[in-house]
């Protein structure tokens, strides 16, 4: 069976419009950062963000270190849960932050983040310079 030109193009196109659940992107210099987004956090004590850092420069970089304003503090984790002190970002190189991999983990939240609201998150690299996402808030189930 044959489709009109038109119901076809409409298909495709509704296609293409097909979203998943909101992230959060920022460029910084050579940095781009994408697919940024935090779950809600289970209780006020400790929660975790994730993003993706795309180095396309020809420097090398470093992650120092990330905060937000309604947390006492920030670090990064390993998948093991070791604390990371710093993530080198090599030319050309990309760094992701995953659930089940290395991620940000945020601690002492006030207030603590609901689903959809956003969470203001400053990230400190040692040559670009900082930059804050508001990353999405998400149930643990999206």
């Amino acid at each position: 069976m044959r489709l009109p030109p038109f119901p076809l193009a409409l298909l495709l196109a509704l296609g293409a419009c097909k979203s998943g659940p909101p992230v959060a992107s920022a460029t910084l210099g050579d940095l781009r950062i994408t697919e940024g987004f935090a779950f809600r956090p289970i209780t006020p004590a400790s929660g975790a963000a994730y993003f993706r850092v795309r180095n396309t420069g020809a420097t090398a970089d470093t992650l120092l270190e990330a905060s937000s304003p309604i947390t006492k503090g920030g670090m990064f984790h390993g998948g093991d849960m070791a604390h990371v002190d710093v993530i080198a970002l090599p030319p050309g190189g990309e760094l992701w932050l995953k659930p089940g991999g290395t991620h940000l983990m945020l601690t002492d939240y006030d207030p603590r983040p609901e689903a959809g609201d956003s969470l203001p998150v400053t990230l400190r690299f040692a040559h670009a310079g900082s930059v804050t996402l508001r990353l999405p808030v998400r149930r643990y189930n999206e």
